[in-house]
């Protein structure tokens, strides 16, 4: 073979390595040019997704303080019901300052009016608690007429023409033990319900030796004072000047029991205490009346 057949073959093979080299270097170039179109697009994708991070970030930051915010008006609302409640249940309280309600008051069987009624509770204010000429505006049973079929009377709410009658049927109540009769004030369910919840605490602390006593809702213990320097009659900022109701320790032998009338609550033995005022605290009374001895 001669040298130019073999400069022939040499520039035919060369030519075709060329050929196949450039497809393969077009073909790599192809695929780089797919992976930087999907890394393009990944690379948008992601931007995307971090600004939709950001924004929802953003978004639950301004969330948690609306959320913040609609908690804080809800709390004060929740606490400005309360408030209203109480103001309402206080006011309800002392539209029945004139009132008190009896239990234990015997009831005819059938057909028991009002008149009869006001008539009874007439006669136990003037035989048992040597009261006379007391004004009633009115006396009516409470509860289901059915239940007067029973061993239990229905109780009666007398509302008294003056505070005063009604102070004085208070502070001799005391002269109705062993009658079975039981004088109790009136309040509204929601005050009654909170001072049953402390009957209770209030007898552990007499049995104990304590004083204890309830001012309109709210239990108040006390330690015992020797009767002979306890004689002083409180001042007015003292714990037993109530606002708006009247607040009576029985002391002796008293009969005032719970209002449910489930339990009679031990006394003490150290006087009577009453005290008075009005819902402004304008004017404040404190009557002691000391137990003979």
């Amino acid at each position: 073979m001669d040298l130019d057949a073999v400069k022939v073959l040499l520039e035919s093979q060369e030519r075709t390595f060329r050929s196949a080299l450039e497809l393969v270097v077009e073909q790599w170039k192809e695929r780089i040019r797919l992976v930087e179109g999907k890394m393009t697009d990944l690379t948008k994708s992601l931007e995307f997704s971090q600004a939709e991070i950001l924004d929802l970030k953003n978004n639950e930051k301004v969330l948690q303080k609306l959320n913040k915010e609609k908690q804080v008006a809800v709390e004060e609302l929740q606490s400005r019901v309360a408030e209203l409640n109480h103001q309402l249940n206080y006011q309800e309280d002392y539209t029945r300052r004139n009132n008190l309600r009896i239990s234990g008051l015997k009831e005819q069987p059938i057909g028991e009016t009002w008149e009869q009624t006001a008539v009874n509770v007439s006669k136990i204010l003037e035989d048992k608690l040597q009261l006379p000429s007391v004004n009633l505006e009115r006396a009516h049973r409470v509860g289901p007429a059915a239940a007067a079929a029973s061993s239990h009377p229905r109780a009666v709410v007398v509302r008294f023409r003056n505070f005063s009658d009604r102070e004085a049927a208070i502070r001799n109540a005391s002269k109705l033990k062993g009658t079975g009769i039981y004088i109790n004030e009136d309040l509204c369910p929601a005050s009654l319900k909170i001072k049953k919840k402390q009957f209770l605490l209030m007898k552990k602390a007499r049995e104990d030796g304590k004083i204890a006593f309830f001012r309109h809702t709210r239990l108040i213990i006390r330690e015992r004072i020797d009767q002979r320097s306890s004689s002083s009659v409180p001042a007015a900022d003292s714990p037993h000047v109530g606002a708006g109701f009247s607040g009576w320790v029985g002391h002796g032998d008293s009969t005032v029991r719970p209002p449910d009338g489930t339990e009679r609550v031990s006394s003490e033995t150290t006087g009577d205490r009453r005290v008075s005022g009005d819902s402004t605290g304008c004017q404040q009374r404190v009557l002691r009346d000391r137990k003979k001895t």
